[in-house]
Order: structure tokens, then C-alpha cells, then sequence
């Protein structure tokens, strides 16, 4: 029978390092592979906030609406519609039939008060963030909206802008503001079309926008009567 030769040193020693090449260029794979899904995810997770956060405005503004069973003549009536055109990020506020009861015996209903705003970050005050603010329920004759309990929540971070532009049908035109208040609000009535353009920077370091639309269902003020 023919004795196997044993490996000398300098095979083994070969052998390991071709086994430690393989293995860093495993991991050197390895590691793009886990870098690439990380940066990917995170690109993924900012427009999907995004996404989400102009789903959920347009859920709000299709259930906007203005009532004619209060006194309309005061100055803080209980449901409004008000979008101001001042600012990199629009304020808009209106009375909406969205709000869900939580609990049993809450004093809620479906009518809220519905707020968008920015914010600066408590962190980073450099950064401004968008924020919602649902009321718990419609405010008392006379109240400021915002005198009423209600949560307070970020919606998107890090908002460069947000711009609302709402369609007058009577008028056949685009208008950057929009208030049943006061002189303007007269004509007692909600847009019909809102247009929602939200501004942010990309992983490429650029401005991107987003835009979307939502149509309001109740377009004329509410009014009913009991006999």
C-alpha cells in the first residue's frame, strides 16, 4: 500500500489564505448587500411617510364641511374653513366629520376641528415639521378653536413646504387662500377641489415635491331646519 503524503506547511499556509480571500470578499458582498437594503429602506421609509401623510389629509378635507345652525356673525363660529397662503408651510384648519370615538361615554362625536401647521423640532430647531391637531370636539359659541382639548401629533418631519391650493367652481379659478370668516366668508362655502403640494429633500440632497388632490363632498354649508 502506497503511504499518503501529509500536507507540508507551506500548503496549509496557502490554503488559509485563499480561504481568507474568499471569506473577505464574502463579506465585502455581504456588507454592500446589508448597506444597500439600509440606504434603500430608508429612501422606501421617507416616501412612504410621505405618502402617508398626504393620505391623511386628503381623509380629513374630504369630510370637511361649514354649517349654517349656528350664529354665523360671530367672529370664532364652531365650524369654519380656514387655509391662510402666508408661509413655506401653509396653516389650514376646518370643522370635518373624521373624528373616531375611542371610548365609551366620551364627550365626542364625529365633528372635529381639524388643524395643519409647522412646527420647529424640539431636538433640532433648525428642521420644522408638519403638525395635526384633531380636537376632541367642536369649540363652545364664541371660543377660539384651539381653546378646545385635542391632540397634538407630528404628521411628517423635516417638511421643507406645504402649499394648498383651492379651486373656486363659482369662479373657474385657483386661489392660494380660503376663509368662511369674517368678509370673505360671506359666500358661506368650502372649495370644491383642494390641491396638496408637500416639499422635501431627497437622498440626493434635492427638493422633491409631491403633489395630490382631494375632493370635498360638502361643497355648500349645511342647513337644516326642525319643524
Amino acid at each position: 500500500m502506497r503511504r499518503q503524503r501529509g500536507f507540508t506547511l507551506v500548503e496549509v499556509l496557502v490554503a488559509v489564505a485563499v480561504l481568507a480571500v474568499m471569506m473577505l470578499f464574502a463579506w465585502g458582498s455581504i456588507s454592500q448587500t446589508v448597506r444597500a437594503k439600509r440606504v434603500f429602506g430608508a429612501i422606501q421609509d421617507r416616501y412612504r411617510e410621505a405618502r402617508n401623510a398626504m393620505t391623511r389629509i386628503v381623509h380629513d378635507l374630504e369630510m370637511a364641511y361649514v354649517s349654517a345652525n349656528e350664529d354665523r356673525t360671530q367672529i370664532e363660529t364652531k365650524t369654519f374653513f380656514v387655509g391662510e397662503s402666508s408661509g413655506d408651510i401653509q396653516s389650514l384648519r376646518f370643522s370635518s366629520f373624521c373624528h373616531t370615538r375611542l371610548y365609551a361615554d366620551a364627550n365626542e362625536s364625529d365633528q372635529t376641528v381639524v388643524a395643519y401647521f409647522g412646527a420647529a423640532d424640539r431636538d433640532n430647531r433648525g428642521q420644522e415639521n408638519i403638525m395635526r391637531r384633531e380636537n376632541r370636539r367642536l369649540s363652545s359659541v364664541g371660543d377660539r378653536w384651539d381653546a378646545t382639548p385635542g391632540e397634538t401629533e407630528i404628521l411628517f418631519t423635516d417638511a421643507k413646504k406645504l402649499k394648498f391650493t383651492y379651486w373656486d367652481f363659482r369662479a373657474q379659478e385657483w386661489k392660494d387662500a380660503w376663509s368662511t370668516q369674517g368678509v370673505e366668508g360671506a359666500q358661506g362655502r368650502i372649495p370644491d377641489r383642494i390641491k396638496i403640494a408637500l416639499t422635501f429633500v431627497d437622498e440626493n440632497g434635492k427638493e422633491t415635491t409631491l403633489t395630490t388632490e382631494a375632493r370635498l363632498h360638502l361643497q355648500e354649508m349645511l342647513n337644516f331646519y326642525a319643524n
